[in-house]
């Protein structure tokens, strides 16, 4: 029963044998002979190892007719075991082993060669399983790939990576990539699902740079910082180093571990502090500021100062090791003498003496001291009055001069009078001054100088004079004599003079009359004659008088002829644009007589404009298209009509200013200010230097008195004054400016201007406007800008001194040739600039640049 499990394989094919041989006795019934050989199926085999192969083995007698056996089975040469039924178990060697499995049945024998292969992949082993390579280098791997038995197989695995690190050729090439790291399990070799896996520790390459840390230190004197150096290769990969520590620019000093200690000497150390590594290095900048304050130093220690006058005060701060510091020290006075500003500009006061430590510049509890001497001020200015005075020719007017210092005290002086530009004479010692024969206005004409015949070094004081005509001695009637025809009309004027020829500018009243016996001619109070209508030579005369004074013209009547031609002046006429002129018409017949137009029609030809013109009564308004109207106005009376060309000329531009245009006050002599006054801008004065008032008034620009500053400033303000006193006049102005509205150009007074109330100054932002006072401005009334004027463009230009009222709101630039003053509280956007004499203000002005 238990053989049957071994000898079913067996029996699988006797029983086809038996049946065979069955079947051969059937038809040849002959036993088979004596076993004469033996074959072993399957040869030569190849087999895997470890797997089985059943071999069996065949017997036949000499005639080949099979012969059953059982056969001894063994093994001749290796490769395996074989069980006693024939069954081969490969070994775990492989190679080919001949003839190896053998059947014997007694002498008889057959052997089979068996071949014995590597089994399928069972393991891969990766060398070297844990290698270091620089960035950049390469390292190769191997794989060695075995089957089950541990027998080496010839395939070739496939590599890659699996976490980084570089890249793997197909033969197993590692190229580190640039990243310094550990990368665990990285490099892969597989075959099918079997793998082995290395790791691979890349580091970084050679020194690239160093980073020194920090780059950029602030430190106080003496104190430590601590730098340090890192490396890294060309790919960012930190190197470690031991740097070479030093410093190349000075700053401080340095050890071998980075730590830095900073000298006594402060400032900003660029790239001093170095780390190197043989060829490679790196710098970082130190800043070594400046230690707590320690000492202040005033300059200078001791100042003799006269009363009023200035002193400017300096503190050098330094800390323990002498390094100067910017901080700013608290200036005060401790023991009178003056006052002083926050800058340190020290202003003495009125009290001679010596003030012992009384200027000083504290921080914290650090304080240094300075001694001033006060005395008492020697001459600084002279002041005439009146500074401007009105006298008839040949009149006298008493000049008097006061003398004061620095501070405004009076000083003795006896001065010594002359008259500098014509207008009188005047005695040397009395200062009384007697008008000369000429009329006019003799600006700074009265001087009075500390020294005999004004030597150098002598303080000077001046005066304006104007002198007036005299009494009125003469009356000339104009034209005289002149052929009028029947009819027709005359315009008389009369000009008064005084006994010295001297025109005067006003008269009284004219009485214009016909002189007796003449009958027929009328004449207005205005000095429009009519003719009669008898002609005659000699027919008529016209007389004027103002009181006892007369003065005559003669007219000759001739009978007029018919109108022949107008003549209309002036021709050419020139007009600012925007302005205004008016033109009048005379007719005169073919033969040159003067005689009436009738219902004369004043017009402006339309092809050619310039402007418009009132139709009755001539005067003509310029429009804004600048150029020349040829034969632009006409005159028409009936059929004949006379014309008259215009040329309208741009407005007047305004001057420069030059350096005096950051001033918001100028003067010649002096400024002053009572209190709570503020100057937006700079403030000087030249050729005086006194300066009062401030503090507690502020001035928020800078301060010049008596410098050269200030004298280019009066250079160039003398340069626009007398340019705006050359523009043209283009409307005379003879009343008050309040309630008026003017549009841009140059209006012109031949005596004072007065502004009560308000006036509008129309125009745009290019406007400009000048207003020009012969004499004096007084204003107590206030300055609108409308349609985009600015104050900048406006031009207040005074022949002498000009006056803004109390709570004025004034606006433009005044230029007075004299002094300026600003009553309480009025307000100045624009500026205040004087040529010879003072700029006073009194009480809460501002003054603002436009």
């Amino acid at each position: 029963m238990f053989a049957l499990p071994r000898l079913a394989p067996r029996l699988a094919w006797i029983i086809p044998i038996a049946l065979l041989i069955g079947t051969a006795c059937d038809r040849n019934p002959a036993a088979p002979g004596v076993l004469a050989s033996l074959t072993v199926s399957r040869n030569p085999d190849t087999l895997a190892v470890g797997a089985r192969r059943q071999f069996t083995a065949v017997g036949t007698d000499a005639n080949g007719t099979p012969v059953g056996v059982k056969p001894t089975w063994s093994v001749a040469a290796g490769g395996g075991t074989v069980s006693a039924a024939g069954l081969f178990t490969a070994g775990t060697v492989p190679g080919t082993f001949s003839n190896s499995v053998k059947a014997t049945v007694g002498s008889i024998s057959d052997q089979a060669t068996i071949t014995v292969v590597a089994g399928p992949v069972a393991t891969i082993t990766v060398t070297p399983t844990s290698e270091t390579v620089v960035v950049g280098a390469t390292q190769q791997f191997v794989a060695v790939v075995r089957d089950g038995f541990g027998n080496v197989l010839t395939v070739a695995p496939n590599w890659s990576v699996a976490a980084g690190g570089g890249t793997i050729t197909s033969g197993g090439l590692f190229t580190a990539g640039p990243t310094a790291g550990t990368y665990l399990n990285s490099v892969v070799a597989s075959v099918g699902s079997i793998s082995a896996s290395a790791t691979v520790t890349v580091t970084a390459g050679t020194l690239a740079s160093i980073t020194i840390t920090p780059s950029t230190a602030t430190l106080a004197t003496n104190a430590t910082q601590q730098f340090t150096a890192a490396g890294k290769d060309a790919n960012g990969n930190p190197v470690a180093i031991a740097p070479i520590w030093s410093v190349v620019a000075s700053g401080g000093s340095i050890n071998s571990t980075g730590l830095f200690t900073a000298g006594t000497v402060a400032g900003t150390f660029p790239n001093t502090v170095a780390a190197t590594v043989g060829s490679v290095s790196s710098r970082a900048s130190v800043t070594v500021s400046a230690g707590v304050v320690a000492s202040i130093t005033i300059a200078p220690t001791t100042q003799s100062l006269t009363i009023g006058s200035f002193q400017q005060f300096t503190a050098v701060v330094k800390d323990a090791v002498g390094n100067v510091l910017s901080t700013l020290p608290t200036w005060s006075v401790a023991a009178g003498g003056g006052t002083i500003n926050s800058t340190g500009l020290f202003v003495a006061g009125n009290t001679a003496g010596t003030f012992v430590n009384t200027v000083r510049a504290t921080i914290g509890g650090i304080t240094a001291s300075a001694t001033v001497t006060v005395t008492a001020g020697g001459l600084a200015t002279i002041t005439v009055t009146p500074n401007a005075a009105s006298i008839a020719v040949g009149g006298t007017q008493q000049f008097t001069a006061v003398g004061k210092d620095a501070a405004g005290n009076s000083v003795a002086i006896t001065p010594t009078w002359s008259v500098v530009s014509s207008g009188g004479t005047i005695g040397s010692t009395t200062g009384l001054f007697t008008g000369g024969a000429i009329a006019g206005t003799f600006a700074n004409t009265v001087r009075a100088c500390s020294t005999a015949a004004c030597a150098g070094g002598s303080v000077s004081g001046f005066a304006t004079v104007t002198v007036t005509p005299g009494a009125l001695a003469t009356l000339t009637v104009s034209p005289n004599p002149v052929a009028v025809g029947t009819g027709a009309s005359q315009q008389f004027t009369a000009v008064g003079r005084d006994a010295a020829g001297n025109v005067l500018a006003t008269l009284a009243a004219p009485v214009w009359t016909v002189a007796p016996g003449h009958a027929g001619g009328t004449i207005l109070n205005t000095g429009l004659y009519t003719a009669p209508a008898v002609a005659g030579v000699g027919f008529d005369s016209v007389r004027v008088a103002i009181g006892a004074i007369a003065g005559v013209a003669r007219v000759n009547i001739s009978l007029s002829g018919a109108l022949a031609s107008i003549v209309v002046t002036p021709n050419p006429a020139s007009v600012i644009a925007g302005g205004t002129t008016q033109f009048t018409a005379t007719g005169f017949d073919a033969t040159g007589l003067i005689v009436p137009t009738p219902a004369l029609v004043w017009s402006v030809v339309p092809a050619v404009g310039g402007g418009s013109i009132n139709g009755s009564t001539g005067l003509f308004s310029a429009g804004l298209t600048l150029g020349t109207f040829t034969n632009a106005v006409r005159a028409t009376s009936g059929a004949v009509f006379g014309f008259a060309s215009v040329t309208v000329t741009a407005p007047p531009a305004g001057p420069s200013l030059g350096v005096a245009s950051s001033y918001g006050l100028l003067a010649g002599s002096a400024f002053s200010c009572a209190t709570g006054g503020t100057i937006s801008a700079d403030a000087g004065v030249w050729p005086g230097n006194v300066v009062t008032g401030f503090p507690p008034c502020a001035i928020t620009g800078a301060t010049q008195a008596g410098t050269s500053f200030a004298q280019a400033a009066q250079t160039d303000l003398a340069t626009a004054f007398n340019a705006l006193a050359a523009l043209p006049c283009g409307t005379t102005i003879t009343a008050d400016l309040g309630g008026t509205t003017l549009n841009e150009g140059v209006y012109c007074s031949t005596t004072s201007v007065g502004v009560t109330g308000t006036v509008t100054l129309s125009g745009t932002a290019s406007s400009v406007f000048v207003i020009r006072a012969t004499t004096t401005l007084t204003a107590a009334g206030s300055v609108v800008l409308t349609g985009g004027a600015q104050a900048k463009n406006v031009y207040w230009w005074v022949g002498s001194s000009a006056t803004v009222g109390a709570a004025s709101v004034w606006r433009g630039n005044l230029l007075a040739l004299s002094s300026i003053t600003l009553a309480n509280t009025a307000t100045l956007t624009g500026r205040a600039l004087a040529r010879t004499g003072a700029v006073s203000l009194g009480s809460n002005n501002t003054i603002t640049l436009p």
